[in-house]
């Protein structure tokens, strides 16, 4: 009977992350109300607050549920011996694949670009997470650029640091903009979003990787 119970709260848990994920991209996460997502998650607000104290906490579960981070993957690019900028398409790649196959993934990564309002006092801290994330990927991607250009894999033209910026800056404009598109086919516009990316790495090397 207590494995039951444990494992009904769990189910319980999931379907109101399921139901708020929901609430933030069709409200945004300042029109979500906690009695919005019991509803969508057909329980009590009660078992709501059991489960998370505050809408905080409610938002915190979600993203962490659907965070794919791409510092993590950058860090295995920057030690590869040789074809760098190979290694980084297959890691950007492997990133896409993530967020076109995972509906979590992909719904976190909407509702952080798009349905958050960080300047909620509540959220103040997320906004600094983001602001550290974003920092992390772009010294990755200037390192990773600079061993590309110590191995003669990147055009003489133009520096690590803009190549970090052309690509550091692409990504969340790429995604923002296939995830303001009308169109329920998400599927191809995260592919054209990749197209981009893959475009501008394409133009940054050397030769053809």
């Amino acid at each position: 009977m207590v494995r039951r119970t444990k494992e009904e709260a769990l189910a319980t848990r999931e379907k109101i992350l399921d139901a708020a994920e929901w609430c933030f991209m069709a409200a945004g996460v300042s029109g979500t109300t906690i009695a919005l997502i019991a509803a969508k998650a057909h329980c009590t607000r009660g078992a709501v607050y059991w489960h998370f104290r505050k809408p905080a906490d409610l938002f915190r579960a979600v993203a962490d549920r659907g965070r794919s981070r791409l510092a993590d993957r950058l860090e295995t690019v920057l030690w590869s011996p040789s074809q760098v900028i190979h290694a980084l398409r297959g890691c950007l790649q492997a990133y896409w694949k993530d967020i076109q196959e995972n509906i979590h993934v992909r719904n976190t990564l909407e509702i952080e670009l798009l349905w958050c309002d960080y300047a909620r006092p509540d959220f103040y801290q997320f906004r600094v997470e983001q602001i550290h994330e974003q920092n992390q990927v772009m010294n990755l991607l200037r390192r990773i650029f600079e061993r590309a250009a110590a191995l003669g894999e990147l055009r003489e033209d133009v520096s690590p640091a803009v190549c970090a910026a052309l690509v550091g800056f692409a990504l969340p404009g790429a995604l923002r903009a296939s995830f303001m598109q009308p169109s329920a086919d998400k599927y191809k516009q995260i592919a054209e979003a990749q197209a981009v990316i893959d475009a501008v790495l394409s133009h940054l090397a050397c030769n053809e990787q």
